[in-house]
């Protein structure tokens, strides 16, 4: 198959499964009939969340059950060492506008921005969006962060990268940035545009040392394949950002009052996490 049927496939099957990813009510009450343990079970008759189904513990007659999953617990001590290439960011100002998609606090990307990772991933990954989970879900020796930043990008045949950077209350040495998207955020679903540009490279850590393995979203339809890169410093944000952000999950709609959008860790299912140090 050829590179633009490829592409051509690719935007349909995630058209479709958007599509069917809206249609459905989903939250990420781990308690709810549509929270993150039930996510497998949903999706109508297509079963189109089915690969988001592996629930540790849990019976399920579904045959597309996913193996390789995110989030995970990264420990250290295991994580394999390897000579790898750092993570170069390209990224340009984009205008401001933050949206509140129901699920997440989301700001869109205009086009020009990209990462390239070699040389293992020598392609360019164009920067789509940026969004936001609290807590975290990534955790490192089975601690969470206060919250977690998800840069997702994607390259010419529709590959997806995601590089998910640690947020930590820090209250001495405050991210700017995360304090202005979440007190310009929307409280209800829909997309605010404020004035200027920013950067999402103000969001970065100093350090490009980064843990890299192979999973998937971490929402329906919890696609996998996707390349996920967690860089290993934690950034400094407010207190009073983060409770922002938990309120404006708290209002998402389904969520019935539920402060949190982290789905809980998979398992690893005998997959290798590589260490990259600067």
């Amino acid at each position: 198959m050829n590179t633009t049927r490829k592409c051509l496939l690719f935007v349909v099957l995630v058209g479709l499964t958007a599509a069917m990813a809206a249609a459905q009510s989903w939250n990420h009450d781990p308690n709810s009939p549509i929270g993150p343990n039930r996510w497998g079970f949903l999706g109508g008759n297509y079963n189109s969340f089915a690969t988001c189904g592996s629930i540790v513990g849990a019976s399920t007659s579904l045959t597309e059950v996913g193996k390789k999953q995110t989030p995970v617990d990264v420990l250290p001590a295991n994580a394999i060492t390897s000579v790898l290439q750092d993570i170069a960011f390209r990224y340009r100002d984009t205008p401001f506008v933050v949206e509140n998609t129901g699920h997440v606090v989301e700001v869109p990307y205009e086009n020009g921005s990209e990462i390239r990772i070699g040389p293992g991933l020598p392609d360019e990954y164009k920067l789509l969006q940026f969004h936001f989970h609290a807590p975290s879900e990534h955790t490192i020796k089975g601690k969470l962060a206060d919250a977690e930043l998800h840069l997702v990008h994607q390259n010419a045949l529709g590959e997806l990268a995601v590089v998910g950077v640690l947020l930590q209350i820090d209250n001495a040495h405050p991210n700017p940035l995360f304090d202005t998207i979440m007190f310009g955020a929307p409280l209800n679903s829909g997309d605010h545009e404020l004035a200027g540009e920013i950067n999402a490279r103000d969001l970065l850590p100093r350090s490009r040392s980064y843990y890299t393995y192979t999973g998937s979203l971490t929402t329906p339809p919890c696609t996998e394949g996707v390349h996920w890169f967690v860089m290993a410093q934690a950034v400094g944000i407010s207190k009073a950002a983060v409770d922002r952000l938990h309120l404006i999950v708290s209002m998402f709609p389904n969520y019935g009052g539920y402060p949190n959008n982290n789905r809980p860790v998979r398992p690893l299912n005998g997959r290798a996490v590589l260490f990259n140090r600067e």
